[in-house]
């Protein structure tokens, strides 16, 4: 079921410990405007889940999509402070861009953050 996702992994593994449950999920979009100076040179977002109804904290992973530049960004994929109902991600950019000028570039860029969770 996890192929889609290239997890083979991680499906092996589900498939062996918990064979009864139904693996949920649930995934977005997060806007680009919710990006926000975090440090000197990071930004963070934190990413609202409450549609998704989760019953507890799932597995979350996330990409980056955008106009262009996104690519320098790291450590969004990095994911903290999960609870069932939001996540949070920080980023900085090798580019050596500072917050400020990260959220500025953000905006013009559209930098979306692609978020998906399961659990079971």
């Amino acid at each position: 079921m996890l192929d889609f996702f290239k997890l083979k992994g991680v499906a092996t593994m589900l498939n062996q410990t918990n064979t009864t449950k139904p693996i949920y999920f649930c995934g977005g979009i997060s806007s680009y405007t919710l990006w926000q100076p975090y440090d000197v040179d990071v930004m963070m977002m934190n990413i609202d889940t409450t549609n998704c109804s989760f019953n507890a904290t799932p597995i979350y992973f996330t990409s980056m999509a955008g106009l262009g530049s996104h690519w320098t960004l790291i450590g969004y994929t990095g994911i903290s402070i999960a609870t069932n109902i939001s996540f949070t991600i920080y980023a900085s950019s090798w580019a050596n861009w500072n917050s400020t000028q990260m959220v500025a570039i953000a905006q013009t860029s559209l930098w979306n953050a692609n978020w998906l969770g399961f659990s079971y």
